[in-house]
């Protein structure tokens, strides 16, 4: 405690206190949304559906994913967002 009694220890750690609060108290929310990976098929697509539902999270329905010009459907893929 004797560490304290010194002013620029102590304005070290007050410092820290207070930026440590700002950073947790400002932080935003973690969200889980993402895609799913690629599947090859839409039955392989809504099989692992189910994979990606728990408390916080639930599976949307599979659409497909086309290649960069959309000329080329390349599988399914569902969004996994968090339950609000």
């Amino acid at each position: 405690m004797k560490a304290l009694r010194r002013p620029r220890l102590r304005n070290l750690v007050a410092a820290t206190s207070v930026a440590s609060a700002l950073v947790l108290g400002l932080a935003a929310p973690a969200y889980a949304d993402y895609t799913s990976p690629i599947y090859s098929t839409l039955k392989a697509c809504n099989e692992a559906r189910p994979k990606y539902n728990s408390s916080w999270t639930k599976p949307q329905a599979c659409y497909p994913m086309y290649n960069w010009d959309g000329s080329k459907r390349i599988g399914y893929a569902f969004l996994v967002k968090t339950r609000g």
